[in-house]
């Protein structure tokens, strides 16, 4: 297998680290998020992309500090206190050979994409490339936001349901406090 990583930067990390502070609001996008922070900083977030051995593109969270974009955005009350935990995820995108079916228009030699957290890498995967893929806004009141590449390429999702924040954290490997330990 041969295996590539497109990680998030150690700017997107240091601009990541600011959305601790309070919020003011957030505007969204299909394809970036704005958050104002209180303290009158703006954090973009969007994706990169890289092509990976011409089979298929990588995408990447990618966040910055910018200046004023001129937007004011939604109130987010969940996280105006700050204190906010922030949790990157890391995920994967590979190859997979298409095999011996043939179909009209895919060739012998065409190979098969997916996208997933390591827990889900195939044994028989030829390219991988290592990513991070999400992450996740923990306020001090209790409250999640994930941030995730969406199914869309391209594409950026921002899920706030608490169910769903909730399911992605446990397929991730995160555990809920509560649960029996046994």
């Amino acid at each position: 297998m041969r295996e590539y990583h497109f990680q998030a930067t150690a700017d997107t990390m240091e601009a990541l680290r600011t959305l601790r502070g309070a919020w003011r609001g957030l505007a969204t996008a299909e394809h970036e998020l704005t958050i104002v922070l209180r303290d009158g900083r703006f954090v973009r977030v969007g994706l990169d992309t890289a092509d990976v051995e011409g089979l298929f593109d990588a995408y990447r969270i990618r966040a910055e500090v910018v200046d004023d974009p001129g937007i004011s955005g939604v109130p987010v009350e969940d996280f105006i206190d700050g204190n906010n935990d922030i949790v990157l995820f890391t995920g994967m995108s590979w190859s997979e050979p298409h095999g011996p079916v043939k179909a009209d228009g895919i060739s012998e030699s065409s190979a098969m994409v997916f996208s997933g957290h390591p827990g889900q890498l195939s044994e028989t995967a030829e390219v991988v490339c290592v990513t991070t893929d999400a992450f996740v806004v923990a306020s001090s009141v209790g409250r999640g936001m994930l941030i995730r590449t969406g199914l869309r390429p391209g594409s950026l999702e921002v899920e706030r349901n608490p169910e769903k924040v909730r399911a992605f954290l446990l397929e991730r490997g995160y555990r809920d406090e509560n649960e029996d330990a046994s």
